[in-house]
C-alpha cells in the first residue's frame, strides 16, 4: 500500500523540524532538570514532591504533543500543497490517518525518553514503567485526536492553535498544577471523569500503589475518551477533508 511507504518520509519531515522537538522535549528536559534540583528530597505528606512533580510535568507536556499531527495534517490538506497530494496515486483519507499515527507516535516517544530520564537521572518512582509508556500513548493519542478535531471545526489554522492551547492549559489549571482551586463539585467531577492529566496520574498513582483496579477505571475513561472524540473527528473529517 502506497500510504504506508509514506510513513518513512512523514517521520522523517518529524524530525527535521527542530522547533517540535526543541517544544515536546528541550523545554519539558530542562524544566523537569530544574525542578527536580529544586526540589531535592523535599517531601510532602511523606510523598517526595520530586516523584509528584516529575510525573506531573511529564503528563503535561502530552497535553500539546497533538499540535504535531494538526500541523501535517493542516499543511498537507488545507493549504496549497493538498493539491499535490490529492494528484497523488493513493487514498488520501489513509494518508491522513498514517500522518496523524506519526504524529502520535513521536509524541509518545519523546514522552517516553523522558519518563525514561527521570527514572535513570532523578531516580523518579513511576512503577511499572511498562504500564506508565501505556498512560502516556493514552495522553498522546486524545492529544492529537482532540487538536484535529479543533483543525476540523474552524476554518481559520491560526484559531484552531488557539483552542488546543485553551484545551492543554485548560486541564492544568482545572487540575490545580499552578494554583489551588476552590473544593468544588464540578470541578471535582470533571477531575474525576474528564480531566486527561488527572485520569493519566491517578492511573500511574495507583498502580505503583498496587491498586491496580483504580489504574485499570482510570485508564478505561482515557479509553472512553478516545472513542468518544474519534468518532466526534472522523464526523468532522468527512465534511472537511479534500
Amino acid at each position: 500500500m502506497r500510504e504506508l511507504y509514506t510513513m518513512r518520509f512523514t517521520a522523517l519531515r518529524l524530525i527535521r523540524a527542530w522547533v517540535v522537538l526543541l517544544l515536546l522535549f528541550v523545554v519539558p528536559f530542562v524544566l523537569v532538570t530544574l525542578l527536580s534540583i529544586i526540589m531535592g528530597d523535599a517531601e510532602e505528606g511523606g510523598l517526595l514532591l520530586r516523584n509528584e512533580i516529575n510525573v506531573m510535568m511529564v503528563l503535561a507536556f502530552q497535553l500539546f504533543g497533538g499540535s504535531v499531527a494538526m500541523n501535517y495534517i493542516h499543511q498537507d490538506f488545507f493549504t496549497e500543497r493538498r493539491y499535490r497530494i490529492q494528484s497523488l496515486p493513493m487514498n488520501t483519507t489513509l494518508y491522513g490517518f498514517t500522518t496523524m499515527l506519526i504524529g502520535t507516535l513521536y509524541s509518545i516517544i519523546l514522552g517516553a525518553l523522558l519518563a525514561g530520564y527521570t527514572v535513570l537521572v532523578w531516580n523518579v518512582d513511576w512503577g511499572n514503567i511498562a504500564w506508565s509508556i501505556f498512560i502516556i500513548a493514552l495522553m498522546a493519542t486524545l492529544s492529537s485526536i482532540v487538536c484535529l478535531i479543533f483543525t476540523f471545526s474552524v476554518k481559520k489554522f491560526n484559531i484552531a492553535e488557539r483552542l488546543s492551547e485553551v484545551y492543554g492549559v485548560g486541564a492544568i489549571l482545572i487540575a490545580g498544577l499552578i494554583f489551588p482551586m476552590p473544593d468544588h463539585a464540578v470541578i471535582n467531577w470533571v477531575n474525576e471523569y474528564i480531566n486527561p492529566i488527572m485520569l493519566a496520574y491517578e492511573a500511574i498513582d495507583a498502580y505503583r500503589n498496587a491498586n491496580v483496579g483504580d489504574a485499570w477505571m482510570n485508564a478505561g475513561l482515557l479509553g472512553g475518551l478516545i472513542v468518544i472524540t474519534f468518532v466526534i473527528m472522523l464526523l468532522l473529517g468527512r465534511r472537511r477533508m479534500p
